[in-house]
């Protein structure tokens, strides 16, 4: 009798790494907290302590990705999907994204001299942030499809918001990010392995 359980189990894991073969879910919760922690502590040092904010994001930003490499793997390998044409996409899309967003930034301020005041390079280097986000909802887990138009209008607004503009959006994303890990996205109660 249990050799007919292990073997429904063992259908039922592989019936569900062939249906999301070429869709891949969200991944391990722990990163969803990972970047909620780093978004939440580095919007409210631009508000509290700016000139440690923009270390905090670029230590704390390779950091957060070669910990979210490292969670992902992992997680990839306990549920037997090491799939390592999604991980060079995974990671274009995520460092590749975020660093063509900052050399762009950068650019624009070269030659547009008001995007030189850090507000409004910020404000517009969090919106292509928040393209990179949507996209990811494109292509690889759909929290980001509303993740990433909030983080955008987050970056609209911030300038509207009298005292402590940057910490608002920030703790609203982080919000978001701890609540798409909460709330599973459609999919990730398939992601899990299976009992053994």
């Amino acid at each position: 009798m249990t050799d007919v359980t292990q073997l429904r189990q063992d259908l039922q894991f592989v019936r569900g790494a062939v249906a999301r073969r070429g869709h891949p879910g969200p991944g391990p919760a722990s990163i969803y907290f990972l970047w909620a922690g780093y978004v939440l502590i580095g919007y409210t040092l631009i508000d509290f302590a700016r000139a440690a904010s923009g270390w905090f994001f670029l230590i704390g930003g390779i950091t957060g990705g070669v910990l979210s490499w490292q969670l992902g793997k992992r997680w990839a390998m306990r549920i037997g999907e090491c799939d390592m044409a999604l991980a060079w996409r995974s990671l274009l899309h995520w460092a590749g994204g975020i660093v063509l967003a900052v050399i762009a930034m950068i650019a624009l301020s070269a030659v547009i001299l008001p995007l030189r005041q850090q507000a409004y390079g910020g404000q517009i280097l969090v919106v292509l942030i928040g393209m990179v986000y949507f996209l990811a909802g494109v292509h690889f887990d759909r929290n980001f499809l509303w993740l990433g138009p909030l983080l955008m209008a987050g970056g609209v607004l911030v300038g509207l918001v009298p005292r402590y503009g940057w910490t608002a959006p920030g703790a609203v994303i982080a919000l978001g990010l701890v609540l798409a890990a909460l709330v599973p996205a459609r999919g990730r109660q398939h992601s899990q392995p299976p009992s053994e």
